[in-house]
């Protein structure tokens, strides 16, 4: 009898190993696992940013000359009024003499202008004028008499008609020709006026420069700042509105990057940034300050045409090793969460419009439903469906399935 018990014994617990065999055996799918935590996520429009100096200004020559001097390097600071170049004062009389030709023009273009028409063809015009309108009053005189003779029968209906329709042809013809007189009477565009005006006022504005600067004109700062970029050098020729040099505030440094019109949406006056050099070793962090209105056309790195606008960041701290034209990784967060589960990317996948992810419940494959928040690079936020320290399977493949046997290698 005890010898039956053993054996009965025996053969429960052999049954009990071959189902767990079975359930958690070698035979079940090895499959990579990840156990679900908690942290912090980001949502970022990230792009290349480049640094930009405020009160960033071209000085531009205003006169033609050979330069004879400069006076600044780049990376000098110079102050509002400081001298930065000097032209050669020879041509200067050459340009006053330009000048008085070019007020001279300006002014016979204005008095044309205010004129306001010619005198023999206004009285011409006059004249035609009183003639119509004497010609019109016989016509209505010999119109009375028609109409007479038209209601004793004397006359038909049709020649009534003829003599009525002959004054009504002369009336236009009056009123075009009183048209006429107003517009001979009537001065050219105000505007026009306005602009001689503006044009002779420049001029003159010109003349008082150059002939204040003495033998030699100078060329100042017209505003405090760091010599950013130099184009001329002395012994240069220049001509009015040829660029000197570029002058910056370096002090103030600002962001600015070209966002995609498609991403634009997301970003808002105030958003956190992220700003990252690895070569520099530079973290840093701003906001946005301005969202430009226009959008403009751009070619990418691979020549592709796109639509972006400029938006402006302010860093918290400039860091000491940034410069004016450094480029910056730019992250600009348009959503986080902090104390939040997390799962990779690669579990998540998606039936009939809903997300879900396979969970391994002690070696059988469970599958289920989640809602997902944020995404950012490789992982998601989970927002319901999952606890903190479950594995979820990553990258599940066809062979897996709800109910099916797993051996997981969590990584």
């Amino acid at each position: 009898m005890k010898k039956k018990i053993i054996i009965i014994g025996a053969l429960v617990v052999v049954a009990g190993a071959v189902a767990f065999f079975l359930l958690r055996g070698g035979d079940g799918l090895q499959v990579n696992g990840a156990e679900t935590s908690k942290g912090s996520i980001e949502e970022y429009v990230e792009e290349t940013g480049t640094v930009m100096a405020r009160n960033n200004i071209q000085v531009y020559s205003p006169a033609s000359g050979k330069v004879t001097e400069v006076l600044v390097d780049v990376g000098d600071t110079v102050v509002e009024g400081d001298v930065l170049a000097t032209l050669d004062g020879e041509t200067l009389s050459l340009q006053l003499a330009q000048l008085d030709a070019q007020r001279s023009a300006a002014v016979a273009q204005l008095n044309e202008a205010k004129k306001a028409g010619n005198a023999n063809a206004i009285r011409s015009l006059q004249l035609d004028i009183e003639q119509m309108e004497g010609t019109i009053q016989q016509e209505e005189e010999k119109f009375l008499d028609t109409r007479t003779l038209y209601e004793a029968g004397a006359i038909s209906q049709d020649q009534l008609r003829a003599s009525e329709r002959s004054i009504e042809n002369q009336m236009t013809n009056l009123a075009k020709m009183k048209l006429q007189l107003n517009q001979l009477n009537s001065p050219v565009s105000g505007n026009l006026i306005a602009q001689y005006e503006a044009q002779i006022r420049q001029i003159d504005l010109q003349k008082q420069e150059i002939s204040s600067s003495g033998d030699d004109y100078t060329i100042v700062a017209g505003t405090t700042g760091t010599v950013l970029q130099k184009t001329v050098q002395e012994g240069s020729f220049l001509q009015p509105g040829m660029s000197l040099m570029e002058l910056g505030d370096t002090d103030n440094l600002y962001i600015q990057s070209d966002i995609l019109v498609s991403e634009i949406s997301d970003i808002e006056v105030g958003l956190a940034v992220k700003l990252l050099n690895e070569d520099l070793g530079i973290e840093a962090t701003g906001k946005v300050q301005k969202i430009h209105p226009n959008a403009f056309s751009k070619i990418s790195d691979l020549g592709v045409e796109q639509k972006r606008i400029t938006v402006e960041i302010q860093m918290d701290t400039i860091p000491d090793l940034l410069k004016p034209g450094y480029d910056l990784q730019v992250r600009i967060i348009t959503e986080s969460s902090g104390d939040t589960l997390i799962i990779p990317e690669n579990a998540v996948f998606t039936m009939n419009h809903k997300d879900y992810v396979f969970v391994d419940a002690v070696g059988i494959a469970e599958l289920r439903e989640i809602q997902t928040g944020i995404q950012s690079g490789r992982v998601f936020e989970v927002l319901s469906g999952l606890v903190e320290g479950e594995v979820v399977i990553m990258s599940p493949d066809g062979e897996l399935e709800e109910g099916s046997k797993i051996e997981v290698i969590v990584e």
